[in-house]
Order: structure tokens, then sequence, then C-alpha cells
């Protein structure tokens, strides 16, 4: 940014230099192209001056500086120019202007430019195939826009009008799905002769793989300047010895006559069918002789002209490994532009039975290709190149997340996963019942992580696919007595899901005892964290033995209003008469018996949110979005009730500083309700709300934010 000034202050003192000359207008536009945030040297829009008001004929000599929030990623060539292009037209038709240089890593200039305006004093002028490191704005966001600005400076006086523009819009690339979470590997036989229909007939186990656009044209042939069409690296690991690989080597898209497919994602198995026309259709060759990085090689199958008639695609062939892993390249040869596609392809495995042991679970990956960490302008880089970015799911732009042939975990723990037990007992028994309840191939995993203690619990078994019965087994014999916490972690991958479930055993002496109530943790009673109360806000105290005929809770004496109390846990409101207290202790009666004093921080603010509304009175979720320009209804607690306090709300990266509403909740003691206006200009997205409150000239104190979905 201070080169940015320095060079706009030098811009600024050139050109009042030149004020005595007649001054050239130029009105600068820009094509807003659509980029994949993925890429390194994605092309921007072409810029177009348009001058007017030179003197007749008048000769025009200047420098065209363009500065991008990103590097410049052009081809770089001989004394640092690149093949970005600009041409002039003055009358007589586009004329090629010598190349640009690079400037410094973010901007380039052409330098001694000098033309002839035409006879009314016009010129238009034409930037062309500028290339940037779009990925350095974020890999994996989308709608991020690439700001362009444009300075001149020389001996002719030229005003730029509109100098700063939108010459790109980013968006994901690259989508993807899988029917399971990984390749099974067990017993699977091949057929003597490998093609896509014997493997079919075989009955060859193989897990597909679904590459989905972003948004159309996001997956394109090769281009003038460019080394290949766009690529996809998919990275296999995890293989035992003696495992076969095998992929097909032509894959038609989801807009051919047939489209290749497995079965498993909801087309019917086949090969593919692929007819040449000149609208396109999507077709990834695979490429053999490719780099680790999907650079090089050279794509197996080219299609035809259109009209050349329908081409079957039966082919298949192995894939490498070493070590349990391997890669395979595939190229864009084909697409339509016009329309969002996609592609799937089975992976087929060989191999021989297996003697047991462990489950083995091989993976596949995705990325575009080739993939570099080159972001800035080079002689030998392969262009186009992308950052190493793991694609989002696509089942939300196809609208099948919920279809049938994709794995849905389920879990019951009936009962809870509770247990008492005297100290020296032996072990108790728990089951969890682990469920697929749709399709697709589902692989769990179960990982116990403990809050208190370690190792007293057993799990059997800690994997599996699709449904099984899970033993959990509490073992108090070598404890003391306490409360122990773990939680149950069964995770089936991003696509089935994951559960968790809590686990407590509560070791009690062999002797018996007067049981005490034991406070645990005091929280906010909207975010559930441990830090300052606020007095009149809502808590929670989590402990043990916390129910009983008569339950009391003081802060320092003065009794908090009771909301629910159970063995565990207590929800109340913290007596307003604190004030001003920095500290409280706080005190657990039940049945006249009293816990140990447990010490807890008082300040004036400490927010947190417990839910969002949007304007009509429904939950704010991912399927009933807030629309951009409503209100939303932030419910919370910890904010001041005193007067003077400045309550704002921020909503994405926005601050509203006047809320249209800020206030008790009616009804709601202990609860503030924020009232505030969705920004008209966000996009659709899931982004985040907080609330946050001053008093007098105090630095704002924030809740943590809270998910909220906005839709156009």
């Amino acid at each position: 940014m201070k080169r940015l000034a320095a060079l706009l202050l030098v811009f600024g003192a050139i050109a009042c230099a030149n004020a005595q000359f007649s001054s050239l207008s130029c009105v600068a536009t820009a094509v807003t192209a659509l980029v994949r945030a993925e890429g390194i040297t994605e092309r921007l829009g072409d810029i177009v001056l348009t001058c007017a008001g030179g003197a007749p004929n008048g000769a025009v000599t200047t420098n065209l500086t363009l500065f991008f929030p990103v590097n410049v990623t052009n081809r770089l060539g001989a004394g640092d120019t690149l093949n970005a292009s600009l041409t002039i037209d003055t009358g007589s038709g586009p004329v090629p202007a010598a190349p640009p240089t690079l400037a410094t890593p973010s901007s380039l200039a052409f330098n001694g430019l000098r033309f002839t305006l035409s006879p009314a004093g016009a010129a238009l002028l034409r930037i062309s195939n500028l290339r940037a490191a779009v990925s350095q704005l974020s890999p994996s966001v989308s709608g991020q826009s690439v700001q362009v600005f444009l300075g001149s400076a020389g001996p002719s006086n030229i005003t730029i009008n509109n100098s700063q523009f939108t010459a790109g819009m980013t968006v994901t690339g690259l989508l993807a799905g899988s029917s399971t979470a990984g390749i099974v590997c067990t017993a699977s036989p091949l057929p003597d002769t490998i093609t896509m229909s014997n493997l079919f007939a075989t009955r060859t186990r193989f897990a597909s793989l679904r590459l989905t656009e972003g948004a159309a044209s996001a997956f394109r042939t090769r281009g003038a300047g460019e080394d290949s069409g766009t690529r996809f690296l998919v990275r296999y690991a995890g293989f035992p010895a003696g495992a076969r690989l095998f992929v097909p080597d032509v894959v038609a898209g989801s807009s051919a006559v047939a489209p290749t497919a497995g079965g498993d994602l909801g087309l019917p198995a086949s090969g593919g069918r692929y007819a040449p026309d000149a609208s396109g259709s999507l077709l990834l060759a695979r490429v053999f002789n490719a780099d680790v990085n999907g650079a090089g090689g050279t794509p197996t199958y080219m299609p035809g002209s259109p009209g050349s008639g329908t081409v079957s695609f039966d082919a298949a062939s192995e894939v490498p490994l070493a070590g349990g892993a391997g890669l395979v390249v595939y190229e864009v040869v084909d697409a339509n532009a016009n329309i969002q596609e996609s592609a799937q392809f089975p992976a087929f495995l060989g191999l021989g039975p297996t003697s047991g042991g462990p489950l083995i679970v091989a993976t596949a990956s995705v990325s575009f290709a080739p993939v570099s960490t080159v972001i800035t302008a080079s002689a030998s880089a392969p262009v186009p190149r992308f950052a190493a970015t793991a694609p989002p799911s696509d089942c939300t732009a196809l609208g099948d997340c919920r279809a049938g042939y994709f794995p849905r975990l389920v879990v019951e723990a009936t009962p809870p996963l509770e247990y008492t037990a005297v100290a020296g007992a032996g072990h108790q028994i728990r089951y969890v019942r682990v469920n697929n309840e749709a399709g697709g191939l589902m692989v769990w995993r179960v990982t116990v992580a403990y809050q208190t203690g370690s190792g007293w619990l057993r799990v059997d078994p800690t994997e599996g696919i699709n449904s099984a019965t899970v033993r959990v087994d509490a073992l108090p014999e070598k404890l003391s007595p306490g409360i122990y916490r773990a939680t149950l972690t069964i995770d089936a991958g991003p696509l089935a899901g994951s559960r968790t479930l809590p686990a407590t055993l509560e070791v009690t002496p062999a002797t018996p005892v007067v049981p005490t109530p034991a406070i645990e943790s005091v929280t906010n009673a909207a975010t559930f964290r441990a830090g300052p109360l606020v007095a009149g806000s809502l808590a929670t105290v989590m402990g043990a033995r916390l129910a009983g005929a008569s339950v009391v809770v003081t802060f320092d004496g003065a009794p908090a209003r009771l909301l629910y109390t159970s063995e565990r846990q207590i929800n109340l409101q913290v007596p307003p008469e604190l004030g001003t207290k920095t500290v409280a202790q706080v005190i657990v009666t039940v049945n006249g018996i009293a816990s140990t004093p447990y010490p807890v921080t008082l300040a004036p603010i400490a927010p947190g949110i417990f839910g969002v509304l949007n304007q009509d009175g429904t939950l704010n979720n991912a399927t009933n979005p807030a629309p951009v320009g409503t209100i939303l209804q932030i419910f919370a607690t910890g904010l001041p009730s005193a007067q003077g306090a400045a309550i704002t709300a921020k909503v994405h990266d926005r601050i509203i500083t006047t809320p249209h509403y800020a206030g008790p909740a009616p009804g709601l003691s202990g609860v503030q309700q924020v009232n505030a206006a969705i920004p008209p200009d966000l996009p659709a997205m899931r982004s985040e709300v907080l609330v946050c409150a001053a008093v007098t000239s105090q630095q704002p104190v924030c809740s943590p934010p809270a998910t909220i979905f906005l839709s156009r």
C-alpha cells in the first residue's frame, strides 16, 4: 500500500506539471470475468479506455501502469516483458502496442506508449490477456472482487475517469463428491481383460468420484497461450500390498450422450458415450506421463470435429501404485461454457483374499491441476496452474445432499452413556447402535476424548462398515472417587457426518458419605464458556448432586433466581444487586448441605448470543436464511442495562451502530434483544453475527460470533 500511495503521488505531480497541455479524457471500463478462486493464472476481463477530447491528430506519449491486489502471473519473457496485450484503435482498426513489462510483482507497465489521435481527437485502447494469482485473495472463498487500478504518467496530459474497477469476481471452481469416504480394501476380483464393461461384469469393487463446476465455464479446454486445459489431480493413498487400481481412460460428463458412471451416484453404470457438437459437452481424457503436480504429459484422447458421430468408451488402465499410493491426471478436452457440468468416474480395486486384521480404507483426494506454489510471473511455470485446495462438497450445487445413494449416519445410545459405580467395582456395559440409514458405503471410526482421567472406557469395535453395535464399557476399578467425563465421536466422513456422545462415570467412595453438591463450572448461559458474568444476566452452573427438595444458589450471600435445576445443571439469573462487584463466591445448597465456594469474576459487560431469529420470527438456519435488507432478531445475555451503554451489532463485516432496538427481551428476565438490519448489498452466504457493548469511553466488549445464513 505504501508503494501504491507513492506512485499515486508521482502520477498526481506529473499531471499537475502537464496541466498547461490540452487534456485527453479517457473513461476506463472492464469486463468482470468469472475467475476461479483456486487459480494462480486466472485471466481477468479486458480493460477498455475510451478516450476523447484530445487535439485532432494530436500525438500522445504516456506510460500506463496497472496495479493489482494480487501478483501478476502472465508468462514472463525477455526483458521482463509479459504476454498481456494492448491495442490502440484511432479509426483504422486496432493496432498492437509493445508488450508491457513487470514493474513490481503486482503491477505491470506499458512504458513509452506513443500514438496519434484520430481527426476527432479520440482513441480506443484495449488491454487483454491479463493474468493474476487470484488464489492469494483466498483459494476457498467465492465472491471476492479483483480490483484493478490504472494510472497514467508522461508528457501527455491524460485524465482517466473510473481509474479503479473490477476485472474479476472469484468463484470456487471445483466441487467434488463421492458415495463413500474411502475405498474399502477387501478381496475384490479382476477380469482377465481389463475393460469398463468387464470390470462391472466381474463385480470388481469400486468407489466413484464426482467433479462439478462451481459455476458454468469453470472447466475449460486449452486456450490460446495455455499449456493445457483445466486438469484434475487425483491422489490415491493407503492401499495394502498387492492392491491394483484401475480408472477409465476417457470420462464423458453430465452433458454427454451417456455420462460415464459407476452406478453408485444416481446414474446407471456406463463407460460413457459422447458426440462432438458445436455447443460442446464435458469430456475428460486421462493424461499419461504427467508429473507429480499434474503438469506435462499428453491426453490419451482428443475429440473429433462436430458432427463426426457418437463414440463409446470402454477402456480402463492401471494407476501405478508405490507404497500404496498413486495418482491420476485428467484434462478437460471438451466442455459447454454455458451450463454447469459435472463428471463422475469409478476407481476399481483388484485385491486377493486377505487374512483378517484391522480394516484398511484407502483414500482419494482431488484438486485442480497443475498444482503449484509459483505465484509470480514466470517464464516456465505452467499456465494454467492452481493452489492445492481441497474442494467443498458438490451436493448442494447439484441438489442431491439427501439423495439415497449417499450414506447417512444415525447413532443411538439407549440408555445414555452414564455410569455410576463404587470405587473398586467391576466394569459396566452400555451399547451404541451405529446405522447407515441411506445408501452408499459408510466407513466409520470411533474415538474417545477424555476430559477427566484417561483409559476408563473400552470400545469394541472401534471401526466398521455401514451398521453395527458398539459395546462401550466403563472401567471404574482403578479410579478414585469422583466424576469422570469423556466424549465418544463416531466419524463417518464429511458426507455421512459425525456424531458425539457424552460419557460420564461417577465413582463413589466405598463407604457411604453425605451427598455434597459439587460445582464444576459457572458459565455464561448462552455460550457455556468460562469467563466473567454480568449482574442480572443468565448463567449456568454445572456439577454433580445439584437437585433436591430445596435448592438455593447464592453469590456472596445474595440469592439467585433459579430457572432450571437438575442433578448436573442449574440455570439461573445472576443477582442484579451484585452491582459493580468484580468477584463473587458461588455456593449451591441442596437440602441444607452447601457446596465448596466457587469463585467467579464479574464484569459490566460479557455478552453471549442464545440464537438468531429472522424478521418473521422463524429460526435462522441453512434451510431458512434471512433475506438481505431484513431485520435479524438477536437474543443475548450479558449486555449492560445501564444508561449510556452503547450497544452495537456486527453482521458479517459490517458494524451496525444504531440497531432498530437494543434492550430487554419482552417477558424474558436476564435476556436482551438486539434488532439489526442486514446490509442490503451483502451476498447470499453463510456468515456470522455478534453483539457488542461499551460503557462511557471504554473499548467495546463483543460476544462470540453466532452463525447466520443470508439469502438474496
